[in-house]
């Protein structure tokens, strides 16, 4: 009874939505034929104040009116915000007469729009879905106009993907991929340069469980925070990954998790949306084919442990051609078994200062617009919303 409410309710919003977000992208360009349209789409729950920035950036130009889309998963981070409507994924495609349309998220529906963006959220040229998903994934971007991405590594890689996916699908590729910087790291190292939190903690942090399962921890987490707790000194913020906490199986794991170890005063379960917390906390991360290892190796300079349980096949893989995997160890340490996982926290804690210099040298290396991705993310939407040549 509650789900066909919701469903209803959902739908009377949508509606409602779809009718006022077209009427009023017309009244506006009838007031005002240069005025240009960009709608922001948040398709899921996540931490979002990178792009609420730039969304604040673009709000203070001159004949650019920005509009927000949400629903029920995001709405917590999007609803208070300014000409903010709730929307189902479903009903994007009755939206008329916008602009840009641009979402950090992968969505499958798209409005009818003159310009169509993702922003990759990913740093990193890392694994986005599972091989067998990722011809699907390519298709639907090779819908978009443009696709910003945070280094030069990510654009090979997406170039390589798509010629790869899409050669044989009489498919019209017409996508831009525009090194924009990353708008997250950025974000995020603006935030704790000047924090001033003790680091007493390891973080440990894995990929989605379903990603990628015969090389991601999920099976070892119970082991991993069982080790770290009875051999460290350290506290451990156990941050499981979002879209788990999302499913009703893996969350009920994640709280059967902190059911068991809740009690150590050394234990901490992270499941706020956002992560600066426990970032901040943290000297090491622990993690396995997350981009999230790049984005705080790169944001705070320190460094992080691969958990691999499956490095040999790993490395007979394609995989092992991703900037993603070639670069662990100028960043950290790759562990292939539990056992080993003290020892190399031990090393990196106590090399902590030449990880840094080694990890500040590959962030200049690969990011080559650190610290200037927000002025290069509304250049390039500028120049798109004035038809003019990128780059």
């Amino acid at each position: 009874m509650k789900l066909n409410i919701m469903k209803i309710s959902g739908f009377l919003l949508s509606l409602k939505s779809v009718i006022f977000i077209n009427f009023f992208v017309r009244y506006k360009k009838i007031l005002n034929k240069d005025l240009k349209i960009i709608f922001f789409y948040f398709p899921v729950k996540s931490y979002q104040d990178n792009i609420i920035e730039l969304i604040d950036e673009l709000k203070k130009e001159k004949n650019i009116e920005v509009i927000l889309g949400y629903n029920l998963g995001s709405s917590d981070q999007v609803k208070k915000l300014d000409k903010t409507f709730f929307l189902n994924l479903g009903y994007l495609k009755y939206i008329k007469k916008i602009d840009i349309f641009l979402s950090s998220y992968v969505v499958y529906e798209f409005p009818e729009s003159i310009n169509k963006i993702y922003i990759n959220h990913d740093i990193y040229d890392t694994p986005m879905v599972n091989p067998q998903d990722e011809k699907n994934l390519m298709v639907t971007l090779s819908k978009c106009n443009y696709i910003f991405l945070s280094s030069e590594s990510s654009i090979f890689s997406f170039k390589r993907k798509i010629n790869e996916f899409l050669k044989n699908e009489n498919i019209s590729i017409n996508t831009s991929l525009i090194n924009t910087g990353y708008l997250k790291l950025d974000h995020v190292h603006q935030k704790l340069k000047n924090s001033e939190i003790s680091e007493d903690s390891i973080l440990l942090a894995p990929t989605l469980s379903s990603m990628l399962t015969e090389y991601n921890l999920y099976d070892y987490l119970d082991n991993i925070i069982k080790e770290i707790l009875n051999k460290s000194e350290l506290k451990l913020i156990y941050r499981p990954h979002p879209g788990d906490l999302r499913n009703i199986k893996t969350n009920s794991y994640i709280m059967s998790i902190n059911e068991k170890f809740k009690g150590n005063k050394n234990f901490y379960l992270d499941i706020n949306t956002s992560y600066l917390d426990s970032y901040k906390k943290s000297k090491i991360l622990i993690t396995d084919v997350s981009g999230t290892a790049y984005t705080y190796a790169f944001s705070k300079l320190r460094p992080v442990i691969f958990f691999s349980k499956n490095e040999k096949e790993l490395l007979k893989g394609n995989f092992n051609d991703l900037f993603f995997f070639k670069d662990r160890t100028e960043v950290g340490k790759v562990v292939e078994n539990v056992k080993e996982l003290n020892n190399e926290i031990n090393f990196l804690i106590g090399n902590i200062d030449l990880y840094k210099k080694k990890i500040g040298l590959l962030r200049s290396a690969r990011i080559k617009f650190f610290n200037n991705s927000l002025n290069q993310n509304i250049l390039q939407l500028k120049k798109i919303l004035n038809n003019k040549i990128l780059n």
